[in-house]
């Protein structure tokens, strides 16, 4: 399900300085689409349980992959820059309602027992997605043109996406089964996410695990996105743009092994106590990084990436796998009301980053920001999984 929603931001971003050049535009002004897009999923995310409940999930999926399909082709039309913001918030939209929220939602209404490993799992598929895209679509725009290439990944995300979209349904029990490793007996007991009684939206937002969670969700956010900082930073400090490029390849090729890691011991040992050992390890990316600008040590920058990876899996699942613990029947809701919140402060994370060091002309107070941030992480999990734990 995600797989849409990656096609429209990550992907996307092999489009931008074609864009700016065909645009005759700035990187600033054409960059402002992401903006748009993460304020379109914010909007629409507190109304998604509404949609999916009056109108079928595998509909809406349907609807979505249709104008996103046409939304791309539109793209590769473009010739002014409120075109490209018009089709941002429409693609945004789309994104809402079938991106990697729904399919949190999705994931943890199928799965009674094994849902950390679903949740990663869902991850993992989106990483090998991009892995296989990103070389071909940058492939394509150099032999084929942006335009030319924008229309092949219309085509791909109809045919990729209709058989999807027919085939999903938001809970088993719509069709006559029962989530994965559930018993006759436990059926009663189980949460059953997406069919759950209604639950006042005010009672949730001002409970205590929803709090927790949301600042857990902020804190992984800023702290996740600071690695799209890395290429301006290794030329900053004086590595090259060579070292920063590195330090995102190692990201990707890392993660082939860490997700599947991830995914194991969230599974075996539970949130609980998986997260907040994973959370240290990412905490360690910073001081590597504070020992790399202070040594001038690339191999010490470069290491770091590895954390910067466990960061991106805390992001994602690691955030489903929280919620899910501590939000309990109330999840659905309480995570697609927390996600349009941090959908909407995610948009200002780089720019909010990058001023801290325009601020301060010193990369060592971004990286102490990133240890403030996972110490608190750390503070949310101890206090969530302790204190707060919702049944």
């Amino acid at each position: 399900m995600s797989l849409l929603e990656y096609t429209y931001t990550l992907l996307f971003s092999l489009f931008l300085n074609p864009l700016v050049e065909s645009l005759n535009s700035r990187m600033s002004i054409v960059a402002l689409y992401y903006t748009l897009i993460s304020f379109s999923i914010s909007a629409m995310l507190p109304i998604i349980n509404r949609v999916i409940d009056r109108i079928s999930l595998s509909k809406i999926t349907l609807i979505a992959v249709i104008v996103g399909t046409i939304s791309i082709w539109l793209f590769s039309k473009i010739n002014r820059i409120w075109e490209l913001y018009l089709l941002a918030i429409v693609v945004g939209i789309c994104s809402a309602t079938c991106g990697t929220v729904v399919q949190g939602i999705v994931l943890n209404n199928w799965f009674a027992k094994r849902k950390n490993f679903a949740f990663t799992m869902g991850s993992f598929v989106s990483t090998i997605y991009l892995l296989i895209m990103t070389p071909l679509i940058t492939y394509l725009i150099n032999i084929c043109g942006w335009r030319q290439t924008m229309l092949i990944l219309a085509w791909m995300t109809l045919i990729l996406g209709v058989p999807c979209a027919l085939l999903m349904k938001a809970s088993p029990q719509m069709i006559g089964l029962k989530p994965y490793g559930i018993s006759d007996v436990e059926t009663g007991k189980t949460d059953k996410g997406y069919l759950a009684k209604k639950v006042d939206p005010k009672k949730i937002i001002f409970s205590r695990p929803f709090i927790i969670t949301l600042i857990f969700f902020i804190a992984i956010t800023f702290a996740s996105n600071m690695s799209q900082l890395f290429p301006t930073y290794a030329v900053k400090v004086g590595f090259g743009a060579t070292v920063g490029g590195l330090m995102e390849t190692i990201m990707t090729g890392v993660d082939i092994l860490i997700t599947p890691l991830f995914a194991i011991t969230t599974e075996k040992f539970g949130g609980k106590k998986a997260l907040p050992v994973w959370t240290f390890l990412g905490l360690c990316t910073f001081p590597l990084l504070i020992s790399a600008t202070n040594k001038h040590i690339e191999a010490f920058a470069l290491i770091s990436a590895i954390g910067a990876d466990i960061l991106t899996d805390i992001y994602g699942p690691g955030e489903q796998i929280f919620a899910k613990d501590i939000l309990g029947t109330n999840f659905a809701k309480g995570y697609s009301y927390i996600n349009s919140i941090t959908y909407l402060v995610g948009a200002f994370a780089v720019p909010a980053v990058s001023l801290v060091y325009e601020l301060s002309l010193n990369w060592n107070f971004v990286f102490m920001l990133g240890i403030g941030l996972l110490v608190l992480m750390l503070i949310m999990l101890a206090y969530g999984y302790c204190k707060v734990k919702n049944k």
